[in-house]
């Protein structure tokens, strides 16, 4: 636990070192992306010896078949993930008052995308899934496709959350 403690403790600093340093726009979500994947790199790599991820199934990634530390460490990787898609949100409406193009909008999908497969690691299901389906019915490349992605994948992972805080 006190493992834990000290990881939210250095996120903690390094979202007010970012917020100090004003980092906003596309470099503000990059280093959001980064944080959350380097968050589940280490919580995968902490609770390897108390999590079996090897016995995750494709129906089964919870604390039942990975122990207690998973649940733990999918409700922080969910709260990582929903400031990440809060700050996603805003940089689209902000990009579509400026009037951003294309590419911006195909450059934030790509790091939410590249977030949904880093959270599937810690057995967080069909996230992938979740993103490409709401990029099918929403172009990735407007403020409007972006925003509903977001809420695709936003909705997705509070359920996860919600699943793993019900157990508890």
């Amino acid at each position: 636990m006190i493992k834990y403690n000290k990881i939210i403790l250095t996120l903690t600093l390094l979202a007010s070192l970012l917020a100090a340093c004003s980092l906003t726009g596309k470099a503000r979500l990059e280093s959001s992306a980064k944080n959350i994947i380097d968050e589940i790199n280490k919580a995968l790599e902490e609770t390897k010896k108390d999590v079996n991820t090897d016995a995750f199934t494709s129906t089964q990634t919870g604390a039942r078949v990975g122990g207690p530390k998973t649940r733990n460490a999918k409700i922080r990787i969910a709260d990582l993930t929903i400031e990440f898609l809060k700050a996603t949100e805003e940089e689209a409406i902000t990009f579509k008052e400026n009037g951003a193009g294309e590419d911006e909008f195909s450059e934030i999908y790509d790091l939410i995308y590249r977030t949904a497969e880093a959270i599937e690691k810690i057995g967080m299901q069909s996230m992938k899934q979740a993103v490409e389906g709401a990029a099918k019915e929403n172009p990735k490349t407007t403020a409007d496709g972006i925003i509903a992605i977001v809420k695709a994948m936003k909705a997705k992972v509070e359920k996860i959350k919600g699943k793993q805080t019900k157990d508890n």
